[in-house]
């Protein structure tokens, strides 16, 4: 009876200790991907934000979200196997003689699947957040309806402060640009922004 508590315990913290790496980790993993456009909310910065986005964008968005799951799940649990079966083996191969050192070798290998659907579901989801956000769960936020190619314009401009605080966005230009800051009234000169 006690072997059996204490293994659910063990069961019931490892379940928990890998939720919260996996909470920690997926975000992090997930912003490493060079995004067109960022995948957090434009007001409180939270992650998971509801997009603008088409029918097929949101099947591609689910089938990207459980890619990259299993990708990163089986190679976060991969990982350890891997270095553990060769750690196994170097020591059995110091032992016996090196007839079993090629076999685990090859073991890494097994980690090219799951470290293709991690890269091929991180990028399915940088696609579909390239597109407007329409609402935040976090904070209640919600934008109307734009056009994807209008917000990754905007997305993509310059960002500059005035004396007051007010940030100002200005779309890439040719040249330099003249600015008026809608609350105080000052007018700005930028410098031409840098080509694409």
């Amino acid at each position: 009876m006690l072997s059996a508590f204490l293994q659910g315990l063990a069961t019931k913290l490892v379940e928990a200790i890998l939720g919260r790496l996996v909470e920690w980790l997926a975000p992090k993993a997930l912003r490493s991907v060079p995004h067109r456009a960022s995948p957090n909310c434009p007001r409180c910065g939270g992650y998971g934000v509801a997009r603008w986005a088409p029918a097929r964008a949101r099947a591609v968005f689910l089938l990207s979200l459980l890619a990259f799951g299993w990708g990163f799940g089986f190679t976060l649990l991969g990982v350890p196997v891997v270095v553990l079966h060769l750690a196994v083996t170097a020591v059995s191969a110091v032992r016996e003689g090196a007839g079993h050192l090629l076999p685990a070798l090859l073991a890494p290998l097994g980690l090219l699947v799951p470290g293709a659907l991690l890269i091929a579901g991180a990028f399915g989801l940088s696609w579909y957040h390239s597109h407007p956000p329409r609402s935040c769960a976090r904070c209640h936020g919600r934008w109307p309806r734009r056009e994807r190619d209008e917000y990754l314009r905007s997305v993509r401009s310059t960002t500059y402060v005035c004396g007051c605080g007010q940030r100002l966005r200005v779309p890439r230009l040719d040249g330099p640009a003249r600015l008026r800051c809608p609350r105080c009234g000052n007018e700005r000169a930028t410098p031409a922004s840098p080509a694409r």
